[in-house]
């Protein structure tokens, strides 16, 4: 069974009206790794600054090292939660396809996860459902699961106001809701964490999910020997990334894509691991965060 949001929750988007966190299953703002890592690091330099002075910068330092680095990796929760992996035991793993819906590799996409019997997760551009709407629609009817991935893609919005962040986000929702999909999941543009995703995602109540193996296909770019790279890499309740996005290079490009994700699927279900939906996988998470 998938997360939604509720009734009161479906009214708002589909009247144009920004939903509140009470409408999601996340209710309450948690109080970040960061903020906890940044009142440590007060705490320690005051108490160095009468027992050693000369080192006093040191927690501070580290403090705004780790603000730097922590955003370029995907799975890191400091300045929020983020889902990126499951449990290593389960056997499960979750595929997900980002960029798109795409008038040439969405349809045939389909077509391969429904002829090998697997549910996925489409991160889609607010953007790219306006301008293909049936496809969107299509994924949905198709039973697998729609995420919010921004409405226009910007590489460098992490880096934006959250406003601005804010807008996006609730531009692609009302959107989606437009064909009755009301996503509860948020994945950011090249999965980079910074604190002004943080305040969006609590002000419109999406739950942040990004990825533990990713293979930089670089948006399709990067797309011979796919399959075996990423089953070199993927185990046990990793989430997976993958594009929904034609390849440069016409039909033949298509074509082989289209192989590697074939492969792929092959791969998976002889290593015997289980392809789920991304709310079955997440559950548990979830629950914890509510």
């Amino acid at each position: 069974m998938g997360l939604t949001m509720n009734s009161v929750g479906r009214q708002d988007w589909q009247q144009g009206r920004p939903c509140s966190c009470q409408d999601y299953r996340l209710q309450k703002r948690p109080v970040s790794l960061a903020e906890l890592a940044g009142y440590a690091a007060f705490f320690f330099a005051v108490i160095l600054f009468f027992l050693a002075p000369k080192t006093a910068w040191l927690p501070l330092a580290l403090f705004l090292l780790a603000c730097f680095l922590t955003p370029f990796y995907p799975g890191c929760p400091f300045f929020f939660p983020v889902i990126s992996r499951g449990e290593k035991k389960s056997g499960q793993i979750v595929l997900t396809f980002d960029d798109g819906p795409d008038q040439h590799s969405t349809v045939p996409l389909l077509q391969l996860l429904q002829q090998h019997r697997v549910p996925a997760t489409f991160f889609v551009n607010g953007k790219r459902v306006r301008k293909y709407p049936v496809l969107v629609t299509e994924i949905a009817a198709q039973g697998h699961e729609i995420g919010n991935h921004t409405y226009t893609h910007d590489p460098c919005i992490m880096f934006r106001k959250s406003e601005r962040l804010v807008r996006e986000i609730e531009l692609t929702q009302r959107i989606l809701a437009r064909h009755g999909i009301f996503p509860v999941f948020f994945r950011p543009p090249v999965g980079v964490n910074t604190p002004a995703y943080g305040e969006a995602l609590f002000r419109t109540g999406l739950i942040a999910v990004n990825f533990s193996c990713r293979i930089r296909d670089m948006g399709n770019r990067r797309i011979t020997g796919l399959a075996a790279r990423v089953l070199r890499q993927v185990g046990s309740g990793d989430i997976v990334l993958l594009h929904d996005v034609a390849p440069a290079g016409g039909d033949k490009a298509l074509r082989e894509w289209l192989e590697q994700i074939d492969l792929l699927l092959i791969g998976l279900a002889k290593r015997r691991l289980q392809v789920v939906s991304l709310s079955e996988f997440a559950a548990d998470s979830v629950k914890k965060r509510s």
